[in-house]
């Protein structure tokens, strides 16, 4: 889509209220799809992909606020005037972003495992995955690896096992696997993202304050056994949030839109509806 900020990546399905969802890193649309699926009864999703990921060049908005502002072009080109935004992990402060700097334009604001950027630490492996070249090699060979593990029965259910909480690895059905097969696939059938990937550790290591002033009632949603997020990233944006809403899902993981959709999905609809 044409805008403003530049070309937009967006894929759109369902029709009524639109919601906006923000992926995370890295990532693009397509690892949201399921979410748009639970939506698309009664809503309008807008599935974007953030500057550097998909199609959407990094040129769109390199810091959170730049890509809130591209969202904003975004939803100006595609004539709607008002959304309800969802942000996940890497997309959370961006999705912040919009509702502090677009508060007319917010309906809701929800957040779910958001990265905070000024308190993820970068470690060795991640500066050195960034590097030119570097990130190159080692992303084609995981890509590669990851290809032959969805053909690997045994290994993809190890693979499975190690991203699960002890709760979630206990409750492991055919409908979890299948969702989390779904969006390992999501990141094989998009572009390497990497000037994506580049362009958030550098947000991050900027540090940039946590959010603007948001007026949106807003909805945290958060897993305990989160490794990737700790909960504290979520906690954080509920404190400097005033009157919003912080839940935190015991036992689950990063990935609990996948792993616990059953009760956090219907949880997010719900406040979604409750507030057009």
């Amino acid at each position: 889509m044409p805008t403003a900020a530049g070309p937009i990546e967006a894929a759109v399905v369902g029709a009524g209220p639109a919601v906006l969802l923000v992926h995370g890193t890295p990532g693009s649309w397509r690892q949201l799809e399921p979410l748009a699926d639970a939506l698309m009864a009664g809503h309008t999703a807008v599935l974007v992909s953030r500057p550097g990921y998909g199609a959407t060049p990094l040129g769109a908005g390199r810091t959170p606020d730049d890509q809130a502002d591209a969202y904003a072009a975004l939803l100006d080109a595609m004539a709607f005037d008002r959304v309800a935004v969802v942000g996940v992990s890497g997309g959370g402060p961006s999705a912040a972003a919009f509702a502090a700097r677009h508060p007319d334009r917010t309906a809701a604001l929800v957040l779910c495992c958001p990265l905070a950027v000024d308190r993820f630490p970068v470690g060795l492996a991640m500066r050195v995955a960034a590097l030119p070249g570097v990130g190159e090699m080692l992303t084609a060979l995981m890509r590669t690896r990851r290809r032959r593990t969805l053909s690997d029965p045994t290994a993809l259910e190890k693979l499975m096992r190690s991203e699960l909480s002890p709760a979630e690895a206990d409750g492991l059905d055919d409908d979890m696997r299948a969702a989390m097969v779904r969006f390992y696939r999501s990141h094989l059938d998009a572009p390497p993202g990497l000037a994506g990937f580049r362009n958030d550790l550098a947000q991050v290591r900027a540090g940039h304050r946590l959010v603007g002033d948001v007026t949106a009632l807003t909805l945290v949603l958060h897993g305990d056994a989160d490794t990737v997020v700790p909960v504290e990233h979520g906690r954080a944006y509920a404190d400097a949030i005033a009157g919003s809403t912080f839940e935190v899902l015991a036992g689950a993981s990063h990935g609990f839109l996948l792993t616990r959709s059953a009760g956090a999905t219907p949880r997010l609809v719900r406040f979604i509806e409750e507030h057009p």
